[in-house]
């Protein structure tokens, strides 16, 4: 009866670390698909917030708070440029502060020093960059699932991009892998945005912008990207 259960158990496990990978994976790969022309943005603010890292770590990460021009706001980076962005609220300017009023929740304030930039005049970004993100936790019985993402960007205008996600549990060599990487596909920045020219012939946008003080953090879509 007991190697029924542990046969069982790690049934499941295996499952779930499929599903896990399969979900994170595609999860990083996918974009906004352009419509409509994308909704002016008038800034980008960065929200310090918590939040869970690889392993459980709690770790100081920044929410991009996307302000359009007429007064309005997005929470969901991933989504501004959409058509019909996902709206939050209102945004105004109070000196050396911005001050957001959710449209459901208390106000909220978020110094302007953390307004983050915008992409170079000339429309060009060089370097390799990449974001880690994952769930679960060592010791807990459950899969610890870590996903990386790497952006390649190319001074010639072509963007590459390549993923890896890596699973295991408490068991003794319990551990999967799984990797993908894209064709160089041609990109063009202007302001927070960034468009791709994908092979047949549609474009792609997404958000994107560099930290206020430094050009080694970037933000692309809903993701927080690091140079290597």
């Amino acid at each position: 009866m007991p190697r029924r259960c542990t046969s069982v158990r790690s049934t499941r496990q295996r499952a779930v670390r499929r599903a896990l990978l399969a979900a994170l994976l595609g999860a990083a790969a996918t974009s906004p698909t352009r419509g409509a022309e994308p909704p002016a943005i008038a800034a980008v603010l960065l929200q310090p917030r918590t939040a869970l890292g690889v392993g459980g770590s709690v770790a100081l990460a920044y929410k991009p708070l996307v302000l359009f021009e007429g007064g309005r706001y997005s929470a969901d980076p991933a989504t501004a440029l959409a058509p019909a962005p996902r709206l939050a609220g209102r945004w105004q300017r109070d000196g050396s502060s911005f001050v957001f009023t959710p449209d459901a929740g208390s106000s909220f304030t978020v110094q302007a020093r953390l307004q983050a930039r915008a992409a170079p005049a000339d429309g060009r970004w060089q370097g390799r960059f990449r974001s880690l993100g994952g769930v679960g936790a060592p010791g807990q019985g459950t899969a610890v699932v870590a996903v990386a993402k790497t952006l390649h960007f190319s001074a010639d205008g072509t963007l590459r991009s390549d993923s890896t996600a890596g699973s295991s549990t408490d068991a003794p060599g319990a551990l999967a892998t799984s990797s993908r990487s894209s064709a160089a596909t041609r990109y063009t920045l202007a302001g927070h945005v960034l468009t791709l020219a994908l092979p047949d012939g549609s474009t792609r946008t997404q958000l994107f912008y560099r930290f206020p003080d430094s050009d080694r953090v970037i933000g692309v879509g809903g993701g927080t990207y690091s140079a290597r």
